[in-house]
This record gives structure tokens, sequence and C-alpha cells, in this order.
């Protein structure tokens, strides 16, 4: 058996693993591994004590991953036994570098990268690990059902327009390539994950991010692909929308847009993106 490390970056999330973590729990196979990644939320916030009571973890003398502190348990179902990791950043890093840190510390190639309001379905796994047979796979992503606005999505789609790279969701929700494999639900083969550099800390705060990661693994002629049986439960109670607030959430989107367009564009798109500005500046007010 495939085992999978299952990676969650977190921040105050301890009222996110009481509802959705047990769902984790129930999707992992024996020896899998849970990798939490708590980003700095201080005193305020329960985690370190909520996973003490549930896991038995305790503080180890080394880490694997600089700058953070690392607890280590264990969860017993059954018949399986689970590696329970909780890794604590010194200081906050925000989505895209505590998700390198679970990387970093986890123990198998194939890694499950989840937001923590997300609930797997209990066979979700079983629907991914497959893909990886063939070497050239290096992201599946899930179908999500987002139950705050009862939609369902997953699949993707990236073009370039008007000096921009834009995106949206692809309509057709059948298996397949897709655009680019979100970084809230989708398995990753971590050598590749690792060839390319992990998420770019270019995209400080958030955004963009994980777009920006599969588009670096198709350009080197990588697979991501969609797979609507993988499917899992979207709740929405991000910490993002939370700590910025929508406004600060869109300008942050809309900044790394450009961040984006201007890494990944050819010359003569660097060129459209140079000339189409004043355009979006006045769109964008």
């Amino acid at each position: 058996m495939i085992n999978v490390s299952i990676v969650i970056p977190s921040y105050k999330g301890v009222h996110l693993y009481k509802k959705n973590l047990q769902a984790v729990l129930d999707c992992m196979r024996d020896q899998d591994e849970l990798i939490v990644v708590d980003d700095a939320s201080g005193s305020e916030d329960d985690t370190i004590i909520w996973f003490e009571n549930k896991f038995a973890t305790k503080k180890q003398e080394s880490t694997p991953v600089e700058e953070t502190d690392f607890y280590l348990g264990q969860y017993k179902e059954k018949n399986k036994t689970l590696r329970i990791v909780l890794l604590v950043n010194h200081q906050n890093q925000r989505f895209g570098a505590s998700s390198n840190r679970g990387f970093k510390a986890s123990q198998n190639e194939l890694v499950f990268l989840i937001n923590n309001d997300v609930a797997p379905h209990q066979d979700c796994l079983q629907y991914l690990i497959p893909h990886f047979n063939n070497e050239k796979v290096f992201a599946v992503g899930c179908l999500e059902h987002e139950t705050h606005v009862n939609e369902i999505g997953g699949r993707n789609k990236l073009w370039f327009e008007r000096g921009m790279f834009l995106h949206s969701r692809y309509k057709d929700l059948s298996g397949g390539e897709t655009a680019w494999a979100s970084g809230g639900s989708a398995m990753f083969r971590k050598s590749i994950f690792e060839k390319i550099g992990g998420f770019d800390k270019l995209y400080y705060p958030a955004y963009w991010e994980d777009i920006d990661l599969s588009f670096q693994a198709r350009k080197q002629g990588f697979l991501v692909l969609f797979e609507p049986k993988a499917q899992v439960d979207h709740n929405h109670e991000t910490t993002n929308r939370s700590v910025f607030g929508e406004q600060k959430i869109n300008e942050m989107s809309w900044k790394n847009a450009k961040k984006f367009t201007w890494k990944n564009g050819n010359f003569w798109q660097k060129i459209s993106f140079l000339l189409w500005q004043p355009y979006w500046l006045i769109k964008m007010r």
C-alpha cells in the first residue's frame, strides 16, 4: 500500500478541527500521516493543548523544519495507526510557506494538501492515489462541494486576455486535465513539488500561489489532473477572510494576478500587460 501524508496549514483553527478533522482521520489508512502546520496562532488559540488531549502529542527536542516546534503523537482506531505531527511556526508565515514546511516534514512521496475547513469523503484517497502510477502526474485535484453556496467545483481554466492571465471554473466537471490543482484540496507528488521549489513566496501573503505551482509543473511537462470521484466538502470558513477582510482579499488577489502575469508571460504578453494597464486600473477601481 502506498502511504500518504495529509498536510493542513492552519491559523487559529481549533474550532475547525472540531468540525472537520474527524473526517480527515476517517479517510486515512493504516500508517498514513497527518501533519498540521499551526501558523503561530499564539496563546489566544488552544491548538497545542487540543492536539495533546486528542493525540497525546509531545514536544520533541529536535525538529525537521527550522523555526518551528515539533510535536509528535499517534491516533489509533480499529485496524489503523496514524502518525500525528503538529508543527508550530515561531512566526506567522501564511499559506504558502506553511504548506512548504508541511511538505518538508512529510515522510511520504504523496502529499494530500487540504484547508482546515475541508472535510474529505471517506473514499477520497482511493480515487487520487492510482493516478500517480503515471510518473508524469504531478497533482490531482478533488471535486469540491462548496456547502456555503450549494455549488460544486474543482476543475479550472486559465487564459491570457487583455494583457492579463485570467481564470475561472471549468463547467465540465468530468475527469481530465485542469489548469491547476487547488491548494485547498489536492494531492501532490512531493519530489516534483520540491524540484519546482514549492509555493513561491512571491505571492505572500496569499492567492495565486497554487495556480503558479501547477503552471510551473505543466511547463516542465508534468500532468495536473482533476478527479471528480475524489470528493470533499469545503465549508469555506477560511481565516483569510477574518484576518484581512473582503476588500483586502480582492486587492491581494489582483496584485498577485499581476505578479503571476509578469513572472510567467512571454515577451509579447509582457508588452501587452504594460499596454493594457490603464484599462485595468480604471476597471478595478
